[in-house]
């Protein structure tokens, strides 16, 4: 079988390497750290019945084989910094998945990227870490993959692609990534912003509450001009019942501006607003949460 890297041993690429392991008992997989940067070699992955399994990697950080098959799950502004060390072990033909938040980093790494080969992905899966090595699967959603227009997979790329999510028609994907970027867009930044929990963007009345709805306003004026095949017209309710599904949690951009570490805010409300720009439309609501948060963590550093 072919071999099969891991590049952002966070929380999906952990899960995905786990469900690889539990698809394939022979199937070497191998991760790549940053250089120098010291990292376990064996996790364990608790279930929803708290039962651990054991996940075992290979460090191949100083490896120099070509890379066959690599799977992306750091965050999205981590990603270039992450990929470069081991662009010249990728050819034009190493199949390259991206799972992650946010949109426009296939784009953004193109010009170090010499595979041709791409696939897309998104999840709703929910794992968090609660010690170095030990990663807890708290909700079992679903992942969808989606080759990109041009990209053909084998049937062992089908196989191993298979064992950690479902593959989908690209068009059914782009829809997937346009509404939670949508989602994530009204929810993460303002919990950031705030610092609270996904549930005070539901509780109306609060400032948080009654941002997330201005920009729910103003992403579905954009995805109504731009993306008229994607209905956004709930968004804002959506956006309350998600925001309240997950009342207990913090969001991913909340937790970096508390570690004082940068966010995914670009790739986010920075793509939209880049999407409203190009059409002429008004991101005020999207600019000024991009300001705020990146003022949020400058605070941070300095406290």
């Amino acid at each position: 079988m072919m071999s099969v890297h891991i590049l952002g041993l966070g929380s999906i690429g952990l899960l995905s390497s786990f469900l690889l392991q539990r698809a394939f008992r022979s199937l070497v997989i191998r991760f790549l750290p940053r250089p120098s940067t010291p990292a376990p070699a064996a996790y364990t992955m608790h279930d929803a019945n708290g039962r651990p399994q054991a996940i075992d990697l290979v460090n191949d950080a100083n490896g120099t084989n070509p890379i066959e098959c690599l799977i992306i799950t750091t965050k999205a502004h981590q990603t270039r910094a992450a990929l470069k060390p081991y662009v010249t072990r990728l050819s034009a033909t190493t199949l390259v998945t991206f799972i992650q938040n946010g949109m426009g980093v296939v784009e953004s790494v193109r010009d170090v990227l010499p595979s041709q080969r791409i696939v897309l992905g998104t999840t709703t899966h929910a794992v968090y870490r609660s010690h170095t090595d030990q990663y807890h699967w708290v909700f079992d959603g679903d992942t969808f993959l989606a080759p990109l227009r041009t990209t053909l997979l084998s049937p062992q790329e089908t196989e191993i692609l298979s064992s950690i999510g479902q593959l989908i028609p690209f068009p059914a994907l782009e829809k997937l990534l346009y509404r939670k970027l949508a989602l994530n867009a009204c929810i993460n930044p303002v919990t950031a912003i705030y610092q609270v929990h996904n549930a005070e963007v539901a509780r109306e009345g609060t400032p948080a509450h009654e941002l997330a709805m201005r920009l729910a306003n103003e992403i579905h004026v954009i995805y109504s001009n731009l993306h008229p095949d994607i209905d956004v017209s709930r968004l804002g309710e959506d956006v309350a019942k998600l925001a309240a599904n997950t009342g207990s949690n913090t969001s991913s951009m909340l937790a970096d501006i508390i570690n004082g570490k940068t966010t995914e805010i670009d790739f986010i409300n920075g793509y939209i607003i880049k999407m409203g720009q190009r059409a002429g439309l008004d991101v005020s609501q999207n600019e000024m949460v991009v300001q705020k948060v990146k003022e949020s963590k400058d605070r941070t550093l300095q406290t």
